[in-house]
């Protein structure tokens, strides 16, 4: 009868410490639905191209840039799951400047991509949601886009080497001429 008595006053103690425990709502960091990518991109005379992604389709877009030509490119991240309320979900992204990094690799051809001053910024470090790219030589080739969730590395220059998770990671043909 005793041990009985013991066993219940341990099990209700038991039961008792994990009702007192508070959730924590700010803990909990849903990841926001990512349905299109959106690159913005502006030559130095004033000529545009937009690049549209959308994640769950094919999509025949290609990013035409010319060689040693410097190119304003702004990254936005879009929930168009209820095409009656877009979301733009780069606003979240922003304000949780210190947990992204928007990065790019670029396959078969050599493009220089720096922070434009006007881009987020995470104490010195640009993220990357603005910045300036200039393509040494005419080639054509992939670039692949991350949108990177907990960076461990940020002086990293591959993706591995950055660590964290993809958010985001889709390939975008590219092409570079004189």
């Amino acid at each position: 009868m005793k041990n009985l008595l013991k066993f219940n006053i341990i099990i209700l103690g038991i039961i008792m410490s994990y009702s007192c425990i508070k959730d924590d709502p700010d803990a909990i960091n849903q990841q926001e639905y990512i349905s299109n990518v959106v690159l913005e991109i502006q030559a130095a005379d004033g000529s545009n191209q937009t690049i549209d992604w959308d994640i769950s389709e094919q999509n025949s877009q290609s990013i035409n840039l010319n060689a040693n030509v410097d190119y304003n490119i702004e990254i936005s991240f879009l929930n168009n799951s209820d095409p009656t309320d877009i979301e733009n979900v780069t606003l979240e992204i922003i304000e949780e400047a210190d947990e992204h990094q928007v990065f790019y690799e670029f396959a078969e051809v050599s493009v220089n991509v720096i922070s434009a001053s006007d881009d987020t910024k995470d104490g010195n470090r640009g993220i990357l949601i603005k910045s300036i790219w200039n393509a040494s030589s005419s080639g054509s080739g992939i670039v692949r886009v991350y949108l990177i969730h907990q960076p461990s590395n940020l002086n990293a220059t591959t993706r591995e080497g950055i660590g964290g998770f993809n958010d985001v990671a889709i390939d975008i043909p590219i092409t570079i001429t004189d």
